[in-house]
This record gives C-alpha cells, structure tokens and sequence, in this order.
C-alpha cells in the first residue's frame, strides 16, 4: 500500500528487482508521476495494477509500453481517459502480455479492440496486436459492440477467459463469433441485455465445447428452457453456470441440465422464481459433483426439495437467503420428486 506522497520513482528504482507493483486506488496518480518513474527500463516488472488511477491517459501507456515490456499482467480497470490510441501503444509493444482487464473504460471502441488483436488494416501498424493474451475484461465498455468480438476471434487464439458483463451492444449473433475459440474455458455475459436462447445455441453450436465457466445472469426472460436445451446438448464440461434473475428457467430446463452437466460444481439459481421442488429433485439425483448452489429468492421451493439438494455429497455452500417456507407451497410440492 503505497500513499506515494513523495515519488513512485522512489519505489521502481529503490527495489532493483520489482516484478509487481499495485497503485490500485492511488487518484491522484498522474501521467507526470507515472512517466518519471519510467525513465528506463524495468525488465523485472511482470505484473502492474493501475486500477482507479482515472487521472491516468494514452500517455502512460505509451510509456508503459516503451518501458515495461515484460509485463505479463496489466490492469487499467477504471482508468476512463485512456483511449483506443493508448491500446495501439499497448499491441505494439507488450508481446508478454496475458492478462489485460480495461472494466468501465469507457472510450474503449471496436477500433481499439481490433488494435488489440491485430486485425487494424490502417497503414503503418503491422506489428499490431497482443496474441499472447488469456485473459481480457471489458466489463461495462459501453462501446463494444459484435465487432470486437469478430476481431478477438479472428487472431486471440490463447484467449481462455472474456468478461463481456454489462455489455448491452453485445448481441446473440457475436455469440457465433465467439463460438470458434476452441480454447475458451471462460464467458462472462451477466447483465447482457441483448442475448438470448438463440445466442446460447449459437455458442453451443461451435467448437467452443470444452467451456467450464459460464455467466448469464440477469437475463430477465430472455435465457429460458430452450437456451438450457442448448447448452445441455453442447456444453456438457461445464463446472460453473450462472442463470442468477433468468426468469425464463423452470424445472423442465433444470432436469435437461441436470442429465447431462455431470461435471458441474457451482450452479447459481438466485431470483429463478419459477422453480420447484421438481427442478431441485431432479439437481440432488444427478448433479452429484456439485459443491456451491445458490437458491436466494426461490419462492416456490420448500423442504422437500431442500432435503435433496442436502444428500449431495459434496456440497459444501447453499445460499438460502430470501426464502420463505410456506405451508400451503409444502403442501403443493409434497409430491413433485
């Protein structure tokens, strides 16, 4: 933790061989003191968090760029000056890079995605992209759209995890693109507004079969059973999936899923509020690898369901918040397993 009233030169010269250093929430951090630090080359400095540090621009990048190549891990989550043309910095020069995270940063466009993947065809930028990247936030960049996606999948072929959350240009058909990274292990949609069953089956349908995390939440209505059906056929490694508010979700989506998704741990049905004691039933026969299960507001369970869910034999967290046992539901669901 660093109040850096005197000088971050102080710190990257003063420990001569630095491989990480965290300047997350540091606001008065300025390009004017991030560049005097950075008066030569920091060969030893794999991993640098500039998260909140808004005052920072392009400028930085570029001397980050010029000066840190070694770094493996960058994470400029809220810096919401910087601009398409620092990325450009970024892809020419971190070709280490792996794991870049620019959350809510808004100017972020297509245009700086595709210097990312080294798709620009703009004259002068051969040499453009960051290809060793796994890892890639763009959490909340409202300006994303299904063209970065179309560039990621073009040349980002070690990319293993992608957080699109809040991404409300994100469409069902960017899911197709996404669908050719066979080596995608991780996709974050939660609070997509714009993607639906149809995407889901998009996804399923590529060869993104080996996927083991998988987020949708907060779909309202338009994730239901159908988008379950797909996912059941398709992508039956998955460890962890999310349907948390998928209002669409009922028990027969849950019993497809529950057949098929052998291998699942985490399963989070928070707010799915047309489950039964069916769907839990159905969860505790054949879901038996499952360690984390959350069931905050589903209403319509009760205990009958709930002593399924607690004969699993790995489980270990069951989140039970918001949910109230009624009398007349226990007596509705009595005979539903």
């Amino acid at each position: 933790m660093l109040s850096i009233r005197r000088s971050v030169r102080e710190v990257v010269e003063g420990v001569p061989n630095l491989e990480s250093l965290n300047l997350i929430g540091c606001y008065n951090l300025t390009d004017e003191w991030l560049t005097s630090a950075l008066t030569k080359p920091k060969d030893s400095l794999v991993e640098l968090n500039l998260s909140m540090c808004k005052p920072i621009t392009d400028h930085s990048l570029e001397r980050i760029g010029d000066y840190l190549k070694n770094v493996e891990t960058l994470d400029l989550s809220g810096c919401s000056n910087i601009t398409n043309t620092g990325l450009l910095e970024l892809s020419m020069e971190l070709k280490r890079l792996k794991y870049l995270n620019l959350r809510s940063c808004r100017h972020v466009s297509d245009v700086g995605i595709g210097h990312i993947a080294g798709t620009t065809q703009e004259t002068g930028l051969v040499g453009a992209g960051l290809f060793t990247l796994e890892f890639l936030g763009l959490q909340d960049c409202q300006k994303i759209s299904d063209d970065s996606l179309r560039h990621i999948a073009a040349k980002l072929n070690h990319l293993r995890a992608i957080n699109l959350s809040f991404c409300s240009s994100i469409t069902d058909f960017g899911l197709k693109h996404l669908s050719s990274m066979s080596n995608l292990r991780e996709i974050n949609l939660r609070s997509c507004d714009n993607i639906t069953d149809q995407g889901l089956g998009h996804l399923s349908d590529g060869t993104v079969r080996n996927l083991q995390v998988l987020d949708v939440s907060f779909s309202s209505d338009k994730i239901g059973d159908q988008g379950l059906v797909h996912i059941s056929q398709k992508l039956v490694h998955l460890r962890s999936l999310s349907l948390n508010a998928c209002s669409g979700v009922t028990d027969e989506g849950l019993t497809k899923i529950s057949r098929t998704l052998l291998g699942l741990q985490v399963l989070n049905l928070g707010q799915c509020n047309k489950i039964t004691d069916k769907g839990l039933c159905a969860i505790g026969q054949h879901l038996v690898n499952l360690t984390n299960i959350d069931l905050y507001g589903c209403s319509l369970i009760s205990t009958v369901g709930l002593e399924k869910i607690h004969q699993l034999p790995h489980l270990n967290h069951l989140n039970l918040k918001l949910w109230q046992k009624d009398q007349q539901i226990t007596n509705q669901s009595t005979n539903q397993c």
